[in-house]
């Protein structure tokens, strides 16, 4: 039976940079932000349709926007769960010495995966599934360190590319595609 051959660094970084490019029309999107706070929750609401069709396997090209206000009223939801993530996250800096640290390694190892569980499952307590995310990123530390490195070279691509403006939405729209990927096999 033949080996499953695995993609290499280079080129899955090579298609997590042409994800937004594929549907190129849809990097409009990114307009909505200009609509002071209802443009805002309805972006929030695209970025969940967009990971959460990563997480599908929809890997293909960036989804079409859907309704506004569908997006808005899902964006305005996920705020709300984020909020007392916000606050505790703020709690933990606060500690002296350790809580900066600590703080870093709770946004590094632990917040991808739980805000993805949390557009995935679309409850407030996917958010708080802090046991599972745990074990899923530190069974798996080589699978998700290497996914991290690799959205750290996709978001200083895009970011780069922001200084002329086209890297905003690319970086918006795709900055979770290895996550998702990562998500998706050890979740």
């Amino acid at each position: 039976m033949a080996k499953k051959k695995t993609k290499d660094f280079s080129t899955d970084l090579q298609e997590g940079l042409k994800y937004p490019w594929n549907k190129a029309g849809r990097l409009w999107n990114i307009l909505w932000v200009l609509i002071p706070i209802f443009g805002w929750f309805a972006l929030i609401g695209y970025i969940r349709t967009i990971t959460v069709g990563l997480v599908d396997g929809k890997r293909k090209e960036l989804p079409a926007f859907g309704k506004f206000w569908d997006n808005f009223v899902v964006g305005l939801k996920l705020f709300i769960y984020l909020i007392p993530t916000i606050i505790v996250l703020s709690i933990i800096a606060a500690i002296p010495i350790v809580g900066s640290i600590l703080q870093l390694l709770v946004s590094i190892f632990l917040l991808p995966w739980l805000i993805i569980n949390l557009f995935v499952k679309d409850e407030f307590g996917a958010l708080w599934e802090i046991k599972l995310a745990f074990n899923s990123v530190f069974d798996n530390a080589k699978e998700y360190i290497l996914a991290y490195i690799k959205t750290l070279v996709y978001g200083l691509i895009y970011g780069i590319a922001s200084l002329i403006l086209i890297g905003i939405p690319c970086s918006a729209f795709g900055k979770y595609y290895f996550l998702t990927e990562f998500y998706s096999k050890y979740h």
